[in-house]
């Protein structure tokens, strides 16, 4: 059975100096045969690159016959009230903390007790998976859709950790997520959620303080039996998603004002 293909995209794969290239964007969609341009950024607006504000793609999407539109449901920021935060040490179970640093927008230490942003609880949050049902109905109508953030690598974004992981836990029967990036030789190509799995699971595994996750300690007990799956397959991708997570999740009392520093 063929899936239909729901696309991904950062904009900052087309930059050139301190500008971004919005023709080569379009013109790459346009290659896809993509119709609409779902901007999923909280807030669609960048200071650095204003070039990308929603106005502006609104209106070299019409020159393209693109349609663009903001979906902010599915965006990577969460408000106090909702419920989507948790322990950093119930999102990961390994005795690393405090973390001096990570790829949260905070840049600051983290403690074991601090709450941060529980991507698990996120995708099952009633504001997000309305956004989900909305791609859906997208594609019960026979579009063709690409969802745009900023990060050139979809390793990096929450299109990868958040909505495609969601999309394909809930609609893989018929949809499939690619990602357009560009390959060693700079040519553009797409990756599956598979393949960034494994590469994640690369990077994670590959850190000094990983190393022997796989080696039993004394007692011939797994360091893996804390984390969920039925084989250690399972188990280890569980642990790098976890470890994502505590990477990229910002904690529940800060208020970020960096708009980019969410997507």
């Amino acid at each position: 059975m063929n899936k239909n293909i729901v696309y991904t995209i950062g904009y900052t794969l087309f930059q050139k100096d301190n500008v971004i290239d919005i023709e080569s964007l379009f013109q790459t969609l346009q290659q896809y045969n993509i119709q609409y341009l779902i901007d999923v950024r909280s807030v669609p607006f960048s200071k650095q690159y204003p070039q990308c504000n929603a106005d502006n793609m609104k209106i070299a999407g019409r020159n393209f016959g693109i349609q663009y539109m903001n979906m902010p449901e599915i965006g990577a920021k969460a408000t106090s009230s909702q419920d989507v935060f948790s322990k950093a040490s119930d999102i990961f179970f390994e005795d690393i903390f405090p973390i001096a640093k990570s790829n949260r927008p905070e840049k600051t230490e983290l403690s074991s007790s601090e709450e941060i942003v529980d991507f698990r609880k996120f995708r099952c949050d009633e504001y997000f998976t309305d956004g989900l049902k909305r791609i859906k109905k997208a594609y019960d109508k026979g579009y063709t859709l690409c969802m745009m953030c900023s990060e050139s690598k979809p390793l990096d974004c929450h299109r990868y950790f958040l909505i495609s992981k969601a999309l394909e836990e809930r609609y893989s029967d018929w949809l499939e997520v690619k990602h357009i990036i560009k390959d060693d030789c700079d040519e553009l190509c797409s990756v599956s959620n598979s393949d960034l799995n494994e590469l994640l699971k690369k990077a994670v595994l590959r850190k000094d303080i990983f190393k022997n996750i796989l080696t039993p300690n004394i007692f011939g007990e797994s360091p893996l039996n804390n984390y969920y799956g039925n084989t250690q397959e399972e188990k280890i991708n569980d642990f790098c998603d976890r470890y994502w997570n505590l990477m990229h999740g910002w904690k529940k009392h800060n208020t970020i004002n960096n708009n980019e520093a969410y997507d």
